[in-house]
């Protein structure tokens, strides 16, 4: 998502938010947490693979992009919302919970946040950082509201 759109995300929630990533999104993640540095730390770039898997395994629940990040949350079994842009998970790389949680039977603490109706969407199985259509609508249309209200489902389902 672009910037704008995690920082108005991260500013609807009450809990302190730590951002994971490679050092390619130490900038992105300058810039989302310039909007309120007290309550985001940005870890991207910080750590590698393994310590950023340790780190994963401390949050309640986790919001991804169709990552690697992703998928170690699954096999973490965090709850996790899933933010699909211009990939989509019917292309097989959703996250893994088990064989008994598939597309088909998913797992009550996985949610998926998606921009539905986009006849442009999916454009790419691996995903692009830029829109080819130049409105990257995939992104920017994400419903933050929605994915709030997933959060706070999933974490009913945990207590």
């Amino acid at each position: 998502m672009p910037v704008e759109q995690w920082q108005q995300l991260i500013s609807k929630l009450t809990w302190p938010v730590v951002l994971l990533g490679g050092p390619e999104h130490q900038v992105t993640g300058d810039h989302i947490a310039q909007s309120n540095p007290v309550k985001i730390y940005n870890a991207c770039g910080k750590f590698n693979l393994k310590e950023s898997a340790d780190i994963l395994k401390e949050p309640r629940w986790f919001f991804s992009h169709d990552t690697g990040l992703m998928h170690m949350a699954a096999t973490l079994k965090k709850p996790l919302v899933a933010i699909w842009g211009n990939t989509i998970p019917e292309f097989g790389m959703f996250p893994f919970y088990g064989p008994n949680n598939l597309l088909t039977h998913p797992s009550p603490i996985l949610a998926h946040a998606e921009v539905d109706g986009l006849s442009c969407r999916p454009c790419s199985k691996i995903g692009y950082s830029v829109c080819p259509k130049s409105h990257f609508k995939c992104m920017k249309d994400q419903n933050l509201e929605e994915m709030i209200r997933q959060v706070d489902q999933l974490l009913q389902g945990r207590s």
